[in-house]
């Protein structure tokens, strides 16, 4: 149970995560995969109903204009097609002047997040696909993301948390994987390429994790949130970090409804 009332910052930042797991359906592309299946899949996911699909996106500064701007991934016109990467550059009016769209995205992207990966002061992208890619796309300061390849590639991507998780002054990310149901977490090396430090496994196996990432204990560094979609997604799991890029249970400032029903089966 959460017993302090210095955890304001941990129940922010797990109601992001439960807003997001309320808008996420499993990809279709699981039914013939091998793995365990996600609990209880939507009898019609959002790729389903173009309408329903959560919008993925992310705000910075992509042409260092001092103006916020938006990336984001839309639907392909051709449903058999690549999803698109569109940058709208923000104006000094409020309003939004929408570039080129590219289809260079997967085709169930299911989360995008920003930051400088390669260390030139200027805002990249990673988008994340359910078949496991984590696409890197670097911002070069006029507004255009350049595709530059994979970074990594897992079994799944749900959800993608960015920060310094070994305090070196470089983004790196966490990423849950449903298909191997676990945490995986990439160090960035500042140069847009990223390396594998540790994982750990979902307490409830093949479920849709979002996570979040904030300093919850107050030690001065960055731990996990691990919200499941279960229970109304009222259950979470809080991961401490150790400053190296490796993260341990806390149970005190987790909330699991029944521990039991959530043991891999």
């Amino acid at each position: 149970m959460i017993r302090s009332a210095s955890n304001l910052c941990l129940m922010t930042a797990i109601f992001v995560a439960v807003v997001a797991v309320a808008a996420f359906r499993p990809a279709q592309a699981w039914a013939g995969s091998s793995g365990v299946l996600p609990a209880e899949p939507s009898s019609a996911s959002a790729e389903d109903d173009p309408d329903d699909a959560p919008r993925l996106m992310v705000m910075g500064d992509f042409n260092r204009d001092g103006i916020a701007d938006i990336a984001e991934a839309l639907p392909a016109v051709n449903p058999s097609g690549p999803d698109l990467l569109t940058v709208s550059l923000g104006q000094a009016d409020g309003t939004f002047k929408q570039k080129e769209s590219k289809p260079v995205l997967g085709h169930a992207p299911k989360s995008i997040v920003t930051g400088d990966f390669n260390g030139d002061g200027t805002p990249d992208v990673i988008v994340g696909d359910d078949d496991g890619s984590l696409k890197l796309f670097l911002g070069d300061g006029t507004g255009n993301l350049i595709p530059s390849g994979d970074v990594a590639h897992l079994d799944s991507v749900v959800s993608i948390a960015i920060g310094d998780f070994n305090k070196d002054g470089i983004p790196d990310m966490a990423v849950s994987d449903w298909r191997a149901s676990s945490v995986m977490v990439l160090l960035g090396a500042g140069n847009g390429s990223f390396r594998s430090e540790s994982s750990f496994p979902l307490r409830m196996r093949g479920t849709v994790p979002h996570l979040s990432t904030a300093d919850f204990n107050g030690d001065g560094l960055l731990d996990l949130a691990v919200v499941y979609p279960d229970d109304a997604g009222d259950t979470f799991e809080v991961m401490l970090g150790n400053g190296t890029g490796a993260f341990i249970d806390a149970p005190n400032l987790s909330f699991v409804r029944d521990p039991n029903s959530h043991c891999a089966t």
